[in-house]
């Protein structure tokens, strides 16, 4: 009896794919919850579907999800009555553009340039399209895929039985690769150090998100092992007790920091900025020698280190020294995350009066084990006393020093010096690692 119900099914099946019955899909409301990620480029969509459908097994098409990995889609009913059977894919030929040959494209290049015409596939590696002229594709140099019109024939579609007929919704859950945010910051050097943030949004791809409920997350994701909370429940636990979450306030949410940006139209191959950070601080000007465990003279920089007010995502901060001509460039540096209350210190420059010194008074290894014993000085050639900080990159731990360390860390240890108008000073210290 089991045997024969399933070559029942198999019959219903196969019947089911040979004579398709489409039915309407429906966003309802926006665009659903958009996450984006400044450690990956991709973006997560989570949006409701209400679809009308028959009783018995029903063809859905998801014309929008034309070209995904259907690995990374989810859907999951919120009605009862009704069961997924499957998610599935037109690409006959194994290509993510398979299923859109003979329709009309629109295809955008990195280098601005748009070709429309009509698709013919792949060959030798490169899309094929007949336009003005017949043009032979690099994908790697695609913006974005636009088909023009699907032509009865989805990409991607899913099989669904109902109960009974009627309308059911349905959450859906995709990645859309190649979107991602990114922070940007400017930092001004005056009498106090201003610094201001903004968060960048990049659409590159032909997807269009209108009143989307935007939110970003900062911090390093690990696409391979999963485990990266759905938008949906990043939502409710960004809402979750504390009102509206400004940008400029994030959440602690698992290893992430969360910011809800709010809604936002987000239009495809373009960027969206906006500003979240502003703040007015004093900071200190230090001078900064790195230091590895090799002997060597090196460069001194010129430092400011301040407290943050914020968390900082990581970014890239542009610098400007205030002058009575206005505000001066002086440079790009790169910003690692960094805790609110932590110190941040950013090099700004070198200083030719300065100069540092590394010598390695007795190396030791063995078998699972290394000893150092380091000399750094520092010599001032200048007229003005100046404090300098020698960073030295080590692995294991202090076991001695002339000089109380001002900071130790798994990668580094730092001393502070002041060094007078030609003075020259030094620190010794020993550490070990064991492996």
């Amino acid at each position: 009896m089991r045997w024969k119900a399933f070559i029942g099914l198999l019959g219903v099946l196969v019947l089911f794919f040979a004579v398709f019955s489409f039915q309407g899909e429906k966003a309802v409301g926006s665009n659903g919850t958009l996450i984006l990620y400044n450690s990956a480029g991709i973006g997560v969509v989570e949006k409701t579907l209400e679809l009308n459908l028959k009783e018995g097994i029903n063809d859905a098409p998801l014309n929008e999800l034309a070209g995904l990995d259907i690995g990374e889609i989810t859907i999951r009913p919120l009605d009862d009555g009704v069961h997924v059977l499957g998610i599935f894919s037109r690409s006959g030929n194994g290509s993510v553009y398979g299923a859109d040959i003979g329709g009309q494209v629109e295809i955008k290049l990195k280098t601005g340039d748009t070709i429309s015409g009509k698709f013919l596939g792949m060959k030798d590696g490169r899309l094929a399209v007949q336009g003005a002229e017949y043009y032979l594709i690099n994908p790697n140099e695609v913006t974005y895929f636009r088909v023009k019109e699907l032509d009865g024939k989805p990409g991607v579609y899913m099989a669904v039985s109902a109960d009974k007929a009627g309308k059911y919704r349905f959450d859906v859950i995709y990645r859309v690769n190649g979107m991602s945010w990114s922070s940007r910051y400017k930092l001004y050097i005056g009498d106090q150090a201003n610094l201001y943030g903004y968060m960048i949004l990049d659409n590159p791809t032909a997807e269009t998100f209108r009143d989307a409920k935007v939110l970003l997350v900062a911090g390093d994701v690990n696409l391979i092992r999963g485990g990266m909370p759905t938008p949906v429940a990043l939502y409710e636990k960004a809402a979750s007790g504390t009102g509206v979450v400004q940008p400029s306030e994030p959440q602690k949410v698992e290893a992430f920091y969360l910011y809800k940006l709010g809604t936002v139209d987000l239009n495809p191959s373009s960027k969206m900025m906006y500003p979240y950070i502003t703040q007015k601080v004093p900071f200190e000007r230090e001078y900064l020698y790195k230091s590895w465990p090799r002997s060597g003279e090196g460069p001194v920089y010129e430092s400011i280190s301040f407290k943050t007010k914020e968390v900082l995502p990581a970014g890239v901060v542009e610098m400007y020294r205030e002058t009575e001509n206005g505000a001066l460039l002086i440079g790009e540096r790169t910003l690692e995350h960094t805790a609110k209350g932590e110190t941040i210190r950013i090099d700004i420059g070198r200083d030719y009066d300065l100069k540092g010194t590394t010598k390695i008074l007795q190396e030791k290894r063995g078998s699972g084990y290394a000893y150092y014993k380091v000399q750094i000085t520092v010599e001032n050639f200048g007229n003005e006393t100046k404090t300098v900080v020698m960073r030295h990159y080590k692995r294991g731990k202090i076991t001695g020093s002339s000089l109380d360390p001002i900071d130790e860390t798994a990668d580094y240890v730092e001393f502070k010096l002041t060094v007078g108008p030609g003075e020259k000073k030094e620190v010794v210290f020993e550490y070990e690692n064991r492996w």
